[in-house]
């Protein structure tokens, strides 16, 4: 199969203003996955840089990619594009399975529009490839009650349930699955996409996925007035892909043929970490990252970095006996693991208690970054994070910035809706007051999720960085008295005058470095100190392999033979001439967006994050930047942001 082949990436617009919808075609030269498309729509259709960022042009993209409908694994991830409330530009976040039942003619959907009453779209395709789209509105006021509790649950689990019990006869028909948002989206911008597996409508606890870094469930409630998307089908998607992908005796040769061995064991074994490590006797994100990331685990809202290693070591010891020793008894021991809803060998979901999916960002965000060390306690909040469809990420560093604040006194309790302060010192933290700093959360995400709070509503709307600056004016005597600013308090990558996104919960460099997209691995995420040429190089390089992956719709647990064996399959069966150089490309255009949105990255504001940079020069045994460090760290951390940066523009632009 060749590019000028015929096959076209096939795109639903549904304009919900207009109550209209439309299939445009874009010839793989143009277009071969959802960023492509994304981009393209963005930069040159809607040129949403001019445009605020809930506009009804922000266009959102929810599109797979040219593996999905095949017999290969981990393809079936939905990538959603869209400018981010929080970043103030181009974004890209993914949701692995959810486009398994995707059974429909069109590659991708493309939102745009307001509709004038908050709205549910349902897009299904008879199995004759003509697309339908059907348009069920729901009251603001019914959709807030359905949010508060439905069916004995909340947010979207709740919305779930009762679009199970409406739409009963179209999950079972078609297959269904959806995608919705929860009150996060409606009240703050950090909302993500939600999407549940279904099994003929019916809830499979403990494999749901969030499309959520960058706030896409914000766009497509606030920028949209959509609740929720309904899919389903009877299409067989495999005939618009090379049929040499669905037939497992064909691949099972070429990847022996390549790898030496038959396909399912190339994957089983460039996914041991995920799916288990015989080495450490566990298996899935939280199992592995605590044992790998031992000391420099982010904690206390990154305040562990000012601490001596003795204290840090026994912080940690309480995560491997309180956290990761119950995990690996309730989740490892007893087998209970998942998939994301399409058939993989690796069963990345681990799941305890037959209910709690365990991974590591959301349980280090409501664990030892905000001083919680009992896995039972996290997961109610964790499950609150979920329910109410946050981005679990950035809401770990929402509430770790407040209990900050109010533990360095730039903060009452009181004025955040807490009945006292968290314990959030940890050179004298002891691990009962784990339970305090839980309840304490739990209030924070309650106020957060439902707007009630004033203060709490104006950083979820606006953000850590932007609500830092309102917060300085606002008390500016305690800023002065207490010397430090509430930016300082925050660790974060800043884009432009307002834009910003918190790093995963990882101590490294490149979670903040100079990059056009960050808040996910598109960088160097290891724990390593390097010249910030080198880092440049090695971040550039890793963005440019998520992006193939991400634009592939290919899930990143399958990174190491997906990035190694899928290139070639895209030039030998669908022609796609050097698709990396391709994606070079792309990334070039999404730097021309930000640039043309005002949002390219800008020097840290935070004294924390310039910190973060010192002490990890020393932490990583990087002598010459600690010892530039230590003589002047603003003009070493300076240093450092112009070389990388300097660096990246040059790859980029050569």
């Amino acid at each position: 199969m060749s590019e000028s082949s015929g096959y076209k990436y096939r795109v639903l617009f549904i304009d919900v203003s207009r109550k209209e919808h439309w299939i445009e075609e874009y010839p793989l030269t143009e277009v071969w996955g959802p960023i492509d498309l994304g981009i393209k729509l963005h930069l040159e259709k809607f040129q949403t840089y001019k445009k605020p960022v809930y506009s009804p042009e922000n266009v959102l993209v929810i599109g797979r990619g040219l593996f999905a409908g095949t017999k290969l694994y981990g393809v079936h991830r939905f990538i959603a594009c869209f400018r981010s409330p929080l970043t103030r530009g181009f974004h890209v976040a993914a949701m692995g399975g959810a486009a398994y039942q995707f059974n429909v003619n069109v590659d991708a959907l493309a939102i745009i529009g307001y509709s004038d009453e908050s709205v549910i779209l349902k897009v299904f395709d008879e199995g004759d490839g003509e697309v339908k789209v059907e348009y069920i509105g729901i009251s603001e006021d019914e959709l807030e009650d359905i949010w508060s509790g439905y069916g004995g649950e909340k947010g979207v689990y709740a919305l779930q349930l009762w679009l199970s019990n409406k739409l009963s006869d179209f999950y079972k028909e078609y297959n269904g699955r959806s995608i919705l948002v929860g009150p996060a989206s409606k009240y703050t911008s950090i909302g993500a996409l939600v999407s549940i597996t279904l099994h003929r409508g019916v809830i499979d606890w403990g494999s749901e996925e969030y499309a959520a870094r960058g706030g896409p469930g914000s766009v497509l409630y606030r920028a949209h007035h959509v609740a929720a998307i309904v899919y389903g089908g009877k299409f067989d998607v495999s005939k618009t892909r090379p049929r040499e992908l669905s037939d497992t005796r064909w691949l099972n040769e070429w990847f022996r043929r390549e790898a030496g061995e038959n396909y399912p064991f190339v994957v089983i074994k460039a996914g041991t970490k995920y799916r288990y490590d015989e080495k450490l006797k566990t298996g899935g994100t939280l199992g592995g990252n605590y044992p790998h990331l031992k000391i420099a685990t982010p904690m206390f809202n990154f305040n562990t970095i000012y601490a001596p290693a003795e204290v840090r070591q026994k912080l940690h010891n309480l995560i491997m006996k309180h956290i990761w020793e119950v995990f690996n008894k309730e989740a490892i021991e007893t087998r209970s693991w998942k998939t994301c809803g399409e058939p993989c060998p690796l069963a990345c979901k681990k799941i305890r208690k037959g209910r709690y999916k365990s991974d590591y960002e959301p349980y280090e965000g409501m664990g030892p970054f905000i001083g919680v060390f009992d896995i039972h306690l996290s997961e109610k909040n964790v499950e609150k994070i979920d329910s109410y469809g946050f981005d679990a990420i950035e809401t770990g560093h929402v509430v770790a910035f407040i209990f900050d604040a109010v533990e360095k006194g730039l903060l009452r309790p009181e004025e955040v809706g807490l009945p006292s302060k968290p314990y959030f010192n940890p050179l004298d933290f002891r691990f009962e007051y784990s339970k305090v700093n839980a309840e304490l959360a739990g209030r924070v995400i309650e106020d957060l999720a439902w707007g009630r709070q004033p203060l709490l509503r104006l950083v979820g709307e606006k953000g850590i960085r932007s609500a830092a600056k309102v917060l300085d004016i606002l008390y500016i005597e305690r800023v002065k008295a207490l010397g430090k600013k509430f930016e300082d308090l925050a660790v974060y990558a800043l884009f432009g005058d307002e834009g910003h996104i918190a790093p995963n919960y990882y101590w490294t460099p490149g979670m903040i470095a100079p990059l056009a997209v960050l808040g996910r691995y598109w960088t160097l995420y290891s724990g390593v100190f390097l010249e910030p040429e080198e880092f440049a190089e090695k971040s550039y390089k890793r963005a440019l392999m998520e992006y193939f992956s991400d634009n592939s719709g290919v899930c990143r647990f399958h990174r190491k033979w997906g990035e190694k064996y899928l290139p070639k399959l895209l030039e030998e069966l669908y022609g796609l001439k050097d698709p990396l150089s391709r994606v070079k490309k792309g990334y070039k255009l999404i730097v021309e967006y930000q640039e043309k949105a005002n949002v390219s990255p800008v020097f840290w504001d935070s004294m924390k994050a310039i910190d973060y940079m010192a002490l990890a020069a020393k932490e990583y045994a990087h002598e010459e930047w600690a010892k530039k460090f230590e003589d002047n760290k603003i003009d070493a951390a300076k240093e450092w942001w112009n070389r990388f940066y300097r660096k990246l523009r040059e790859l980029i632009y050569t």
